[in-house]
């Protein structure tokens, strides 16, 4: 039964209730804030008139296929509380949002280019009164040569944005020395391992972290670099070169 059989509140505990399950069986444990922000999310998404923002109607769906996946960054080994994040292409919020909610990160921006996310977006951080999250409407390759936004952040994020060598190049430009690039890679997509691609742009693949939605939806896998030197001003170039010509 969907988003528009069910009534709002029947499809929060629903969605709630499968979100549970699902992390359960993921072994993945979930703060009691975390878990609220979480309702706090479905009860703002179930509400929102504007536009579509996610690609599942129903309940148990959307709880596994994007919440609960989102969460398989707490399999992540070495993330800390004190991380700055940046989900690129955040869109819905999601896996952003699972940062703070594993508590993760302090301070966690979601970047998107488009108006009508980020209306979405600073919807639900202003509702919830969501403190340490901030939306930014940006372009990815913008943000990365802004000094503003340029290498500041410890752990960078992207779920389903972009090709993986296309995400790298994004993700480089807004990670610091030192700091992670976490990538959701599709079962179609190739992790990209090793080349002068990835040493251009100063990353290197730390390890592969795959994983299994439960309820047979799907096998998935986690790509986590380490960004190992400064990025070249050059890079990352604007999109349309990214696209003509990819890195990696």
């Amino acid at each position: 039964m969907g988003k528009r059989q069910l009534d709002a509140d029947g499809f929060v505990a629903e969605a709630l209730k499968a979100f549970d399950e699902a992390v359960s069986l993921m072994e993945i444990e979930v703060p009691e804030a975390g878990r609220s922000l979480i309702q706090g999310w479905l009860g703002f998404f179930t509400a929102w008139k504007g536009r579509r923002v996610a690609g599942f109607d129903e309940p148990r769906e959307l709880a596994a296929k994007l919440i609960a996946d989102s969460f398989a960054a707490a399999l992540v080994p070495g993330l800390c509380g004190a991380c700055k994040g940046v989900d690129l292409g955040s869109g819905n919020g999601w896996p952003g949002l699972a940062l703070k909610a594993l508590e993760l990160c302090g301070h966690v921006s979601l970047l998107d280019s488009r108006a009508g996310a980020c209306e979405f977006l600073r919807g639900f951080v202003e509702s919830t009164r969501l403190s340490g999250v901030e939306v930014l409407q940006e372009r990815a390759e913008q943000a990365g040569q802004d000094e503003g936004f340029r290498e500041r952040y410890t752990l960078a994020v992207s779920r389903a944005m972009a090709a993986p060598g296309i995400a790298l190049e994004l993700c480089s430009g807004l990670v610091a020395p030192g700091g992670k690039v976490v990538l959701w890679v599709g079962p179609e997509q190739e992790v990209p391992r090793s080349g002068p691609g990835l040493d251009a742009i100063g990353l290197k693949l730390k390890t592969e972290i795959p994983y299994t939605l439960p309820w047979d939806m799907g096998s998935r896998l986690l790509a986590v670099y380490n960004k190992v030197q400064p990025l070249d001003r050059k890079y990352p170039r604007r999109y349309a070169a990214i696209r003509k010509k990819p890195l990696i």
